[in-house]
């Protein structure tokens, strides 16, 4: 549930690059489709966070979950950044599509750029302040899920546009398709990088890398997601689909952007799983 949750969540806030890059960038092509962003965001966010719901047990502990609020806890901080989140949003939408609060939608805009870099950074925060597990506690965490939201968040915002011009048979204009796939490549290497930067901080101290072997080679099912699943198919292939001269149709990018987005799920069950699978020293 955590691995679905989490994904949900980093790429509710990646899915507004869309919108960021139209409102507060000013790119007319991507104005146009910041609606769709701005909802899906919504939809991922509610989805990420009912999953979340499961942590409680049972239902009735929303009480006590919303009546004491604990400000040494990350969890308690995220009840503001997520709620905040769907606010802005919400407010960000009614800009668009009022043609009377269209003048406040550049100030909107902003205001939901900003606090999605500040909760997903709050996502980061769950697990840098972790100290307790070898695989987190690291302060490099938050900066690696924001760029993480951004691929992510990205291939979503794809895969769902793709599938919506397929059903009413369309094809997207070949220039924004060029524009898009650049984008969510230069995204992918990113992650990639954060990624690989992580990793190698981890093995170069002496403490972690016993961890870094169990996680990238003895640890059996891990580093097989790790490097098959992560960065085979959610990196290294996608990147081939994405930039390969010849292959330039929509449905293309649109495997591509699965392929991350499973990636993804790879990557987040050898982080969450794989570091809890490891003996606490």
């Amino acid at each position: 549930p955590h691995v679905f949750a989490i994904f949900l969540i980093v790429a509710a806030s990646g899915v507004l690059n869309v919108a960021s890059i139209g409102s507060v960038f000013g790119k007319a092509i991507y104005k146009a489709r910041a609606p769709l962003a701005s909802l899906l965001s919504i939809a991922m966010l509610a989805g990420g966070l009912t999953v979340l719901m499961l942590d409680l047990g049972r239902p009735d502990r929303i009480i006590v979950a919303a009546t004491n609020y604990n400000l040494t806890s990350v969890f308690a901080w995220n009840v503001v950044l997520y709620s905040g989140m769907v606010g802005l949003v919400v407010v960000y939408l009614w800009t668009m599509m009022e043609r009377r609060m269209n003048p406040y939608n550049k100030a909107a805009g902003l205001a939901v750029f900003v606090w999605r870099f500040v909760l997903t950074t709050g996502t980061g925060l769950i697990f840098a302040f972790l100290t307790a597990r070898q695989a987190y506690g690291s302060a490099l965490l938050p900066p690696m899920f924001i760029v993480l939201s951004f691929a992510w968040g990205m291939a979503v915002f794809h895969l769902v546009q793709t599938s919506i011009y397929m059903w009413n048979e369309k094809e997207i204009d070949p220039a924004i398709l060029q524009r898009k796939k650049h984008l969510l490549g230069v995204f992918v290497l990113g992650s990639l990088y954060m990624v690989a930067t992580y990793h190698f901080t981890n093995a170069y101290f002496s403490h972690q890398q016993e961890f870094e072997r169990f996680l990238l080679l003895d640890g059996g099912i891990y580093p097989t997601l790790f490097w098959w699943g992560y960065v085979l198919l959610g990196n290294v292939v996608p990147l081939l689909l994405l930039y390969l001269p010849g292959i330039a149709r929509d449905r293309w990018a649109a495997l591509a952007a699965l392929l991350i987005i499973l990636g993804g799920f790879a990557l987040l069950y050898v982080f969450i799983i794989g570091g809890q699978a490891f003996p606490l020293s």
